[in-house]
């Protein structure tokens, strides 16, 4: 039983972590897709709102 936990946890350990993503984040934001979403005109428009600050301010 401890082997086989021992040898799933080095499986685990040198599997993960050196992977990079598939497509850059700089690249996703550039392309067609997003800028069709983010022109006003495009009835597929996502609808963003900044959060709400919701701390209380000092001297209020």
């Amino acid at each position: 039983m401890r082997s086989l936990l021992l040898v799933s946890a080095i499986m685990l350990a040198t599997g993960c972590g050196r992977r990079q993503a598939p497509v850059a984040w700089d690249k996703i934001a550039n392309s067609d897709a997003v800028k069709i979403l983010r022109d006003d005109n495009s009835p597929y428009r996502v609808i963003y709102h900044a959060p709400v600050d919701l701390a209380k301010k000092p001297g209020s």
